[in-house]
């Protein structure tokens, strides 16, 4: 009996001894080794181009820490517009290792999504987080770099339309490019020089310039006959009507060159085809425009068949002409819309108000 006692005890020593021990070796992982602390350090500007975007922008380089019992420790680099507050920040990427390359591109795209203007110079503020699989350990956090960033955007471009004819025609106050409501012509794709869009003038006489921004720092005015100047006076049409606004701010592709042009073309708008009550002949189906909605309207009998939107009464000009492309949105010059309603009263509205985004509604009434 007394030696089943001495065993008793020396198997409870043991046992003791051991979960001594591996309590302890949780407690080795809770203290870091070394401070997580960036290596690399920031230039003074970093100016962004899309003909750059490929290049490497900056290589973040930090300190990582280790732990007395091999672990994992994640690294997430994250950014934020404001130096002193990462309470909204996005995550940038994140890693096991001890650095990361920013191309042109991404550094771009942060700054786009921390909210940065396009070609003005902002702050992205950065910083590197450090956690393990160990929930209970305490978050590292890094010191902060600051990038001073003047990003670009792929954006199409848009030239403004401040005049006189604003407040008449539903666009807010004349001579007021900063207002949200001036109209605007946007060019075709990121690059691209050629601009258009549909601008309302219902005044006697309208005059406007065409600005570079929503600003009077550079203004397009009349350089003569169908010519821009930034220095010119006010440009013209008329009278009043539905122009259809083109604009080349460089149409020989040499900057160094002072040949932007532009032009205007007064628009009417109107259905014809076999779904309209005239089918492909004249007269065809007469729209209104309507300024508060900023849509052309008519009130018509419609057929299940084809038709498309035509200007001025005439095809001659491919922008007289609305179709639709292969994934139905409307385009200059295009295939035949085919109207599949049931037949029977329908108000068409042609929506123009958006450049390069027209489009169309059918309501049965």
């Amino acid at each position: 009996m007394k030696k089943f006692s001495i065993l008793l005890f020396s198997f409870l020593a043991i046992a003791t001894a051991i979960s001594c021990s591996d309590n302890d070796e949780e407690f080795f992982i809770d203290q870091p080794e070394g401070q997580l602390s960036f290596k690399s350090t920031a230039s003074s500007s970093y100016i962004l181009t899309f003909d750059t975007k490929d290049n490497l922008a900056e290589r973040l380089v930090w300190n990582t820490v280790t732990f007395q019992t091999p672990i994992s420790v994640t690294y997430e680099v994250e950014a934020s517009n404001d130096a002193s507050n990462f309470d909204n920040a996005i995550s940038v990427t994140s890693t096991n290792g001890d650095n990361v390359g920013l191309s042109v591109e991404r550094l771009n795209e942060i700054s786009a999504t921390l909210g940065l203007t396009p070609f003005t110079e902002g702050i992205v503020a950065m910083r590197v987080k450090g956690t393990t699989a160990d929930a209970s350990m305490e978050t590292l956090f890094s010191d902060i770099l600051v990038f001073p960033v003047t990003p670009y955007t792929t954006e199409s471009p848009k030239l403004w339309i401040p005049g006189n004819y604003a407040a008449a025609s539903g666009y807010g106050a004349d001579w007021a490019p900063q207002d949200p409501l001036t109209p605007y012509i946007e060019a075709v794709e990121f690059g691209s020089t050629a601009y258009e869009g549909f601008v309302y003038m219902n005044v006697p006489s309208p005059n406007f310039k065409i600005t570079l921004e929503q600003d009077w720092d550079e203004a397009y005015g009349d350089g003569g006959t169908g010519m821009l100047d930034l220095a010119g006076g006010d440009l013209s049409v008329t009278g009043p009507g539905y122009y259809y606004i083109q604009v080349d701010t460089d149409p020989d592709g040499d900057p160094a060159t002072n040949d932007a042009s532009w032009s205007a073309t007064a628009t009417s708008w109107a259905l014809i085809g076999a779904a309209t009550p005239n089918s492909w002949n004249d007269p065809d189906t007469d729209m209104t425009y309507n300024p508060t909605s900023r849509k052309w309207e008519v009130d018509v009998n419609m057929t299940q068949d084809a038709f498309k939107f035509r200007a001025n009464d005439d095809w001659g000009s491919p922008q007289n002409n609305f179709g639709v492309d292969g994934d139905g949105t409307l385009q200059f010059n295009a295939g035949d819309v085919n109207f599949t309603e049931a037949p029977g009263l329908y108000k068409i509205e042609l929506d123009l108000s958006i450049p390069r985004a027209y489009s169309y509604t059918a309501t049965s009434i």
